[in-house]
Order: C-alpha cells, then structure tokens, then sequence
C-alpha cells in the first residue's frame, strides 16, 4: 500500500520584544519572515506584536485601536511578501475587556484568532482583571495540515489539547510568555509531555525571552515528539531561531505518523537548560540588561561597600551593559575599616568599571549636628541612647542614598539597589537610605544563594557576559558580612546564622508556613535544635517590614513568591505572620 507524503517547514522565532513597541515589534516579526520566506509557517511567542505582560495597558482603547492597525498593516505586508504564514501573539479587542490571541495570518492576507481560554490569575499573574476568556480554539488549516494553537496557560490545562485532539490536529503549537522561576523548567516539561501522551501529537513549545519589569522571559522552547521525547531545544535567555520540517505519513493500514526532521539551528539540535545557579545569574543579567536598555538609562550606579552584595551587583551591572557604563561609589564613614576600602579598590580593578571613593564623614558630621540642635526643641523631649544611636546608624546609608540620587539626577543613569531577599524580608536595610535606587536585580535573591553566585561567577565565564574572569576578590566572598554601620557590627550578630535565617524564611514566605510549623520543619532540614523565640522574633520581623518593602525599588523576580506583584500582604495586620 503506497504511503502519502506531507511536508511542512516550521520557522520557530524565539525573539525579544518590547511592550508597547507595536511597530517596532512588527517591524522585527516582518524581518523574520522575510529572511524565511522558504518556511511555510512562521510562529512568534504570545503577545509578540505588543510585548508581554501588558498590565492595564491592553486596557487602553488608544492601545487596540494602535495595535489593531498594526496587525492590519503586517497581515498586507504578509501578503505582498507572498508568504510564508505567520502565527503572532497580540490582544484582540472584545465587547468588554479585549482577549489575549493568536493571529492566523495566511500568505494572501486572511487573518483569523485564536483566543486563550485559560487565563492565569495566581502569582505575578492578574490576566482575569485585563482580558476576557475566549472559547476552545478550532484547528488551523495550513496545506492540508490542521495545527492546534495553543497560548501559554492553555498547555497546563487538558482541557483545551482534548477539545484540539477532537478535532484531530496533526500537532500542537503553543506559544507562551512564560516567565523564570527557579526550577521551573521541569516543571514545563512535564505538563507538555503529559499533553502529548494524552493526545499522541508532537508539540512545539515556543517562548519568549527577554526583561519586562520584574520578570525575566527565558527562552528555552522545545519541540517533543510524538513519544514525548525532546528533538530539539533553544537556547534559555537568548534570541534563537529554530528551523525544522514535520513529515507526515500516512497509509491505509496505520493511522499515519509525524517525523520532525532536518532541524536547522546554529547551536545544534538541542541546547540544554543551564543549571540552577547559572539560570539564576542569567535571569539577573538579562533582567537587568533589558530594565536599562528598554528604558533608555544611559549607565548604571551603586554604591560599593567592600561588601557581598553590591560586589555581586556590581558583577552583574557590568555583564550586563559592560565596564565602560557602570559606576561605583565607595562612601565611607569613620566606621569604614581599611579592609573595606581595599576589597573596594579590589573589585574596581578586576570589573574595569569607573569608580570612585567620595566620604561622608562631613556630610554626616552636619546631619548629626542638626538633628541635636533642632530635635529637642522641635519634639519637646531628648531621644533615648539606643533610639539616637539608631537615628546615628541610618544617617550614614540615607546620605549614601541622597549622594548617588544626586549623581543620577546630574548626570543621568540608573540607581542600582543592593539588598538581598534576606534583608528585605526582616527589614534590615535603611528606607530611603541603602533601599533608595530604581532596581534592585538581587531582591529576589536570599543571602546564601548569593554568596553561592559569587563563588559560581568568580569560577565560571560565558560568552554572553561582558565583564572578565575572576570579578569578585575572595576576601569579599570570605569576611562575616556587615554594615559597618557602628563599631564591630556583624551581621550575623543581628540576625543570626544565614543558613539558618534563609531556611525559617523560606518555609515563613515561600511555604506560608505558621512560626512553630517553620520551626519543626527547619529542625529537620537543619538537623540542628532551634529556639522558639528566634523563629517567633524572625516572623515578628517579616511582618513589621511590609510598610519598607512596598517602597523598595522593583526586582528581578526568581522565586515562586517574591516580594513585588507576587506578594500581597497587608501593612496594617493584627494577625500573626
């Protein structure tokens, strides 16, 4: 019995879009096609056209008018290009709130969408509030294929692949805007596999990469074929291109198969998912790179202390967006040890950035005077020791803060912020002191992942990074850290171990845990007898600190509960933690 033959050429653009750059995003969508005109389809992530997420700006009737237009205008150019077709993700307007969609644009100019029908409204995710829900797609129909298209949310769903198994398609697209998070990868494998074997179709997953605020889209698609195996994949936090070609067999004795063969991308067939710590210092560069270059900032500042934390910011601002556009700030104060001052110098050496030392001690010095002059008169009483010296303490990161803010009004450029999820979880950190700035690519980020990041750069190099090898000098990495913020001020005297404070807040923020709950379980993973009293003063702390978070610059989101859109806590609570 003779076997009949399909062929269909898949252009896979894994690309970078900006939000709100309709033309602009188009422009680069057209590019793609042209430079594969020998493809028969062409698939762009979700939302491609407009960028991703959109908040309440796919609210806008200005927007989708725009948009509209936009879609218009590429679906003409699509036809003067004489193909091939194209699948983009871009808003459609609705009768009350627009959809989320897929436009199905064929080589003469047809246009039709495809709506999301799941709409995910856990974590950074708030899609009910801006985009209605639409019905199950119907198969798409491209030179006798029938293509089930997908968008994001509906691949977690079996639902929407049984309602497209019905129908009978011949392989599932789906495109996604599906953003990082630590170990998430496997997570997506397993649900595109398990849609596989409930329907028996290949599956193309496609992503988006690139920063949009506080999230980081990471690449990484894929293609599984029929047995659930991957053929190829793209590369995590990159712009790729993947081309292959689906062959389709069938015969009167066999329901028929899909081969997916002469896969073509310039990385090999398939480029695997980096480990833990090198998705996580990729997902802060790239973040970092897209916040400033999508914004227009024309360099990046800190301050550098001789510190942890802002020797790892400082590593990522110059992977970032290079040497020549960073600038750090050493401040020191009469409480600044010499150590600090050449770790400092240390750091600016290996980074190549431009720096400098500029002391507060005058600066300061004339804060403290004024406050002694003006306070008791002003309040009607004298402060206690413990409440000035604490007044003391903060002057010293709020003149750091209102030094570099002043550096970035005159000269332009973009604060940079330094604290970790650890601090910012228990309040250590100064409000519009060490806390001021308009990003902060750590704050996700706890203390012992960082110091885990710095040993893992200082020992790795990669050709996306635009710093050199060795950044971070190992005393930074070695010495208890401190604010040095009064004399012989650790840390760790204040907060107890890391390793113990980042596993009680751990199970207290990303498990939602009760206090006496984090403490039986940080036992047993510790293997260590805790107090009651320090896990109690620990979540105490993460309450009490809500007011500083709200006012903290944005951050790279890494976790599954971050301190930003994915973390909602009231202020003003009578419960406990």
């Amino acid at each position: 019995m003779t076997a009949a033959k399909g062929v269909l050429r898949l252009a896979l653009i894994q690309a970078n879009p900006t939000v709100g750059a309709i033309e602009a995003n188009l422009a680069l969508a057209l590019k793609h096609c042209e430079s594969n005109r020998d493809a028969d389809l062409v698939v762009f992530p979700e939302c491609f056209a407009s960028g991703y997420p959109l908040e309440d700006l796919v609210l806008r009737p200005g927007f989708l008018s725009r948009l509209t237009r936009a879609i218009d205008g590429f679906a003409d150019a699509v036809r003067k290009l004489g193909g091939p077709a194209v699948l983009i993700g871009a808003p459609v307007a609705g009768t009350e709130l627009p959809y989320n969609a897929a436009y199905f644009i064929t080589p003469d100019g047809t246009v039709r969408a495809v709506l999301k029908t799941e709409l995910p409204n856990v974590d950074v995710f708030d899609e009910r509030r801006v985009f209605a829900q639409g019905q199950d797609p119907k198969p798409l129909d491209l030179k006798g294929w029938r293509l089930g298209a997908m968008i994001c949310e509906d691949m977690w769903h079996g639902r929407v692949t049984r309602a497209l198994a019905d129908e009978l398609v011949d392989i599932l697209i789906v495109i996604n805007g599906s953003p990082f998070e630590v170990d998430k990868m496997p997570v997506r494998l397993a649900h595109a596999r398990e849609r596989v074997r409930a329907s028996g179709k290949p599956l193309v997953y496609l992503n988006m990469v690139g920063g949009q605020d506080e999230l980081v889209l990471d690449g990484g698609s894929f293609v599984l074929d029929a047995e659930g195996e991957i053929v190829a994949q793209m590369p995590a936090f990159a712009e790729a291109t993947l081309r292959l070609e689906l062959t389709r067999i069938r015969s009167w004795a066999e329901n028929g198969s899909i081969e997916i063969d002469n896969i073509e991308q310039a990385q090999g067939e398939i480029v695997p998912y980096p480990d833990s710590l090198e998705s996580i210092y990729a997902a802060c560069t790239l973040g970092l790179r897209d916040y400033i270059e999508k914004n227009g900032f024309p360099q990046a500042m800190l301050g550098v202390s001789g510190g942890l934390d802002s020797a790892l910011v400082a590593a990522l601002a110059v992977d970032a967006i290079g040497p020549d556009r960073v600038v750090g700030v050493m401040m020191p104060t009469r409480f600044t040890g010499h150590e600090s001052l050449e770790l400092a110098e240390d750091l600016f050496r290996r980074l190549g950035c431009r720096h400098g030392v500029a002391p507060i001690g005058a600066m300061f010095d004339a804060y403290e005077k004024t406050l002694d002059e003006i306070g008791p008169g002003l309040m009607g009483t004298r402060p206690s020791n413990a409440a000035r010296s604490m007044a003391s303490e903060n002057f010293q990161p709020r003149t750091r803060g209102a030094l570099l803010m002043a550096l970035s009004n005159a000269y332009g450029g973009l604060v940079l912020s330094t604290g970790n999820k650890s601090e910012m979880s228990v309040g250590y950190a100064t409000l519009y002191g060490d806390m001021c700035g308009g990003f902060n690519p750590i704050k996700d980020l706890y203390k012992t992942t960082a110091f885990e990041l710095c040993r893992w750069r200082n020992q790795n190099h990669r050709d996306w990074m635009r710093g050199g090898r060795d950044p971070i000098p190992q005393g930074i990495i070695d010495r208890p850290p401190t604010a040095e913020l009064k004399p012989d001020q650790t840390d760790e005297a204040a907060l107890g171990s890391y390793e113990v404070l980042d596993t009680i807040l751990r199970l207290l923020i990303e498990h939602l845990l009760e206090p006496a709950e984090a403490l039986r379980q940080a036992e047993r993973q510790l293997g260590i007898t805790l107090d009651p009293a320090y896990v109690k003063r620990i979540a105490s702390l993460v309450k009490s600190a809500e007011y500083k978070r709200r006012q903290a610059p944005p951050g790279i989101k890494l976790t599954g509960r971050p301190f930003g859109k994915g973390w909602r806590y009231p202020m003003t609570n009578r419960a406990s933690l």
